[in-house]
């Protein structure tokens, strides 16, 4: 199997700019370059935050194609599989695209299907490294988790749960990599040994997670919690504060950034004129966190 470890440090997730008529694969690929730029470790192509759900095949074939042609070998891109019929059909479209991995999405609470999910992306392609995304509405217990692990092609497993007792007992399964989809448990987190994070904050602010993330491996915990409380937290607030504006939320913060965005496919939802000025507030705040400061400034402060 080829190594799974460069994966390490921040998952970024481009977001599928949709159209009426499919989808913006230049505003997909200036996505991609915002993230690269920023410094992500590992591109994930059409990941949950992207709609995958909602993406047709023929879409996240073109999708995962934009985005590794824009890396260009720069980073790693992994592409994301509903599980269900079409995985296996798109997963090898995606391998053929150029893709170094595979995360899969369970599409239900049976881990028994998870299992036959994964074991037949591992036939399709043996020592390709593959990545469970772990959240509702499957959930599983250690010794289910560990039976999942005896896949040698299993190297990775994201939590989407956010349950950090559910964390630390999965956690001890040996021989598998974690990463947190969520920055606002990125503390506990990493506290219980979770080094490796994929916060919604790189489409628009990727500098952001970089910051708060070189202040944990720094030692600095309080200067990390302080990032995490400035924006992390009432941002994610704003994102679960009604169904469907989660992925709204973020490209609107997106547009506040000069990044362009393009729009949701339904079931997500547009936002309102309030929640579109809070998400521009937050924004403002961060960018004025992150501005570089002038000598007078740093001594003030």
């Amino acid at each position: 199997m080829s190594d799974p470890a460069p994966w390490q440090g921040i998952w970024g997730f481009p977001l599928t700019p949709f159209t009426r008529r499919g989808i913006d694969l230049d505003v997909l690929a200036a996505g991609t370059r915002h993230q690269l730029a920023g410094g992500v470790d590992v591109l994930c192509a059409c990941g949950a935050i992207a709609q995958l759900g909602e993406l047709r095949p023929p879409e996240h074939t073109a999708a995962v194609r934009a985005i590794v042609e824009e890396s260009a070998g720069r980073r790693p891109v992994l592409a994301t599989v509903l599980g269900g019929r079409d995985a296996r059909r798109l997963a090898a479209a995606a391998l053929a695209a150029g893709a170094a991995g595979m995360v899969y999405v369970p599409h239900c609470a049976q881990v028994a299907a998870a299992e036959r999910g994964l074991r037949s992306l591992a036939r399709l392609a043996p020592g390709v490294p593959l990545a469970l995304y772990h959240r509702p509405p499957l959930r599983l217990r250690p010794a289910e988790l560990e039976r999942l692990a005896a896949l040698p092609e299993l190297a990775w497993v994201k939590d989407g749960h956010r349950d950090v007792r559910l964390f630390r007992r999965l956690a001890g399964v040996e021989g598998l990599r974690w990463v947190s989809a969520w920055e606002d448990v990125a503390l506990p987190f990493w506290a219980l040994g979770c080094s490796t994070f994929a916060p919604a904050s790189t489409a628009y602010a990727p500098e952001y997670s970089a910051a708060w993330l070189g202040r944990l491996r720094a030692g600095d915990l309080a200067g990390a919690r302080r990032l995490l409380e400035l924006h992390a937290y009432p941002m994610i607030d704003l994102r679960l504060a009604r169904t469907g504006i989660d992925i709204a939320v973020v490209k609107a913060a997106m547009e506040a950034c000069d990044v362009p965005a393009g729009g949701v496919r339904s079931p997500a939802r547009a936002l309102s004129g309030s929640e579109r000025a809070r998400v521009r507030a937050l924004v403002a705040q961060l960018r004025a966190e992150l501005r570089p400061r002038s000598g007078r400034e740093a001594r003030a402060a």
